[in-house]
């Protein structure tokens, strides 16, 4: 009923950037990401042929958020980065320490 036979959904995939323009608004807390500023990108499949990205400011990535993005690229390190930048390796580390210091307390 309304499914298309055989589609299968597909998991969410992750990357961290900088902002290439300040159009995004952060869906954790609603403000708007300034241009150049670090963000992790959703790229959410919706169905066959059509997909979505949702922002997130770095900063404001809760623990659920690192957890999938764990759970789909196996660590915080192999997350991809969409500029070969030092913020984006910083971030990358950030969110590990993060991961890091929620399990073991």
């Amino acid at each position: 009923m309304g499914r298309t036979p055989g589609f299968k959904t597909r998991p969410s995939r992750y990357s961290i950037g900088l902002a290439p323009t300040s159009r995004a608004t952060c869906r954790a807390c609603k403000r708007g990401v300034d241009k150049g500023e670090l963000r992790i990108v959703t790229h959410a499949f919706v169905r066959p042929g059509r997909s979505h990205d949702f922002v997130c400011h770095a900063k404001c990535a809760t623990y659920a958020l690192v957890n999938k993005m764990v759970g789909v690229h196996g660590s915080v390190e192999k997350v991809p980065i969409e500029a070969d930048s030092e913020a984006c390796r910083e971030a990358r580390a950030e969110l590990a320490r993060v991961v890091g210091c929620v399990k073991q307390s």
